[in-house]
């Protein structure tokens, strides 16, 4: 949609927005979204689902974000507007702490990403903890994803095994999945509520680089919640997920001994996440992009 299509869209749900201060930012894969301000001057986040299947968690996504609005101190959006064809909320305080731009597809920061500073690993170490320890009997009602922890070890191998009979999967990578899923020490005997989709476009930063929030929760589970540090270890690395685990420790998170090794592991499989929406999106690209990501086809 273009602009003057966006007005249009939330005019017939009861906002009035100026199309002037619109601004669209189009990385997002399910979403179109636009940062605009009302006639008074608020400012309000417009999401345009790009597809029908962009809209089949919604109703799940809002009971959820309920929840984390009444119980946590986690800013997340409070959908004001709910629809088929248009959710949206008022701005949230601070700013992405980074956001894809499609033309060079990566990431423009606003983090400073050469030199993150302790108080965003810190203050993300405690976000997660808060998250993870929210009851999840708050959420059981909203029809969202359950797994057990055996679940989801028993769910990994699952998604291992049917990408290894639909691409190309390198013998040494696939014994190391094996390796992995095989080895109980390696997972937790818990599970939490899992944002399910950090990555530093979903993240909310302030002025002092802090975490103080996440948006688009469409991807929420109560699983396990490793996948949730996987994004801070891929941009900060080994020295960064260590922060952050500490720091998620020390806000009263669930670790275990061998918790910073099996996110290093499932730091392997992001090509499994890939081949995942490439089949429920039916996007060719996507299927190409997992099979790079696997590696060659010999």
């Amino acid at each position: 949609m273009n602009k003057l299509e966006i007005k249009e869209l939330a005019k017939r749900k009861g906002l009035d927005v100026v199309e002037e201060t619109m601004k669209l930012n189009e990385s997002g894969l399910d979403f179109q979204v636009a940062h605009v301000e009302d006639e008074q001057g608020e400012k309000w986040i417009l999401r345009v689902p790009r597809r029908p299947d962009s809209m089949a968690k919604a109703h799940q996504e809002k009971m959820v974000l309920d929840a984390i609005n009444q119980y946590t101190n986690i800013q997340a959006p409070y959908w004001e507007i709910f629809t088929d064809e248009l959710v949206a909320y008022k701005a949230l305080g601070g700013v992405p702490a980074g956001t894809i731009n499609p033309e060079i597809q990566n990431y423009e920061w606003v983090l400073n990403i050469e030199n993150v500073p302790s108080s965003y690993h810190e203050s993300f170490g405690r976000m997660l903890a808060e998250l993870h320890q929210l009851p999840t009997n708050l959420v059981k009602d909203a029809g969202i994803k359950i797994y057990t922890a055996t679940e989801a070890r028993e769910l990994m191998k699952e998604k291992m095994q049917k990408v290894k009979d639909e691409y190309e999967v390198p013998e040494d990578l696939w014994n190391r999945w094996q390796a992995w899923v095989d080895n109980a020490d390696m997972w937790p005997n818990h599970i939490g509520l899992s944002h399910g989709d950090v990555h530093p476009g979903h993240i909310l930063i302030n002025n002092q680089s802090e975490a103080t929030g996440l948006i688009d929760w469409t991807e929420v589970a109560v699983t396990d919640v490793s996948r949730d540090f996987l994004a801070h270890y891929l941009f900060t690395g080994e020295e960064g997920l260590t922060k952050a685990i500490t720091a998620y420790e020390k806000a009263g998170g669930k670790t275990w001994p061998l918790m910073k090794e099996h996110i290093l592991e499932l730091a392997t499989t992001q090509a499994i996440t890939v081949a995942a929406f490439a089949e429920s999106s039916g996007l060719q690209e996507y299927k190409d992009m997992a099979q790079q990501m696997l590696g060659p086809i010999e």
